[in-house]
């Protein structure tokens, strides 16, 4: 069948979040808001140049409750299909890995 995403958005219900091909969260296809979740991963370098660890199991788990914490309610927060393009600020489908 079609999902009806636009005309008949279900986003109130919406439990699905997304890891693109990149290693981003998404946590609403329609958002433009992503949490890099290899580089959380991975660990970031310290000014110095060394490498501070990645987070652990917890700390990611964490991470990732305040990502959704932060989804908008509809739309990835644009309110309609007219709002998500003037945005023009989310990346299309063939580059998320979708």
């Amino acid at each position: 069948g079609f999902i009806t995403s636009m005309s008949e958005h279900f986003c109130g219900t919406c439990n699905r979040l997304r890891i693109t091909a990149d290693g981003q969260l998404k946590v609403c296809l329609f958002g433009s808001e992503e949490v890099s979740l290899r580089d959380a991963m991975r660990g970031v370098a310290k000014k110095d140049g060394k490498m501070e660890d990645g987070l652990n199991k917890d700390d990611l788990k964490l991470l990732i409750q305040a990502a959704v914490g932060k989804k908008k309610f509809a739309l990835g927060g644009h309110g309609d299909m007219h709002g998500i393009k003037e945005a023009n600020d989310n990346r299309p489908m063939t580059l998320i890995g979708g």
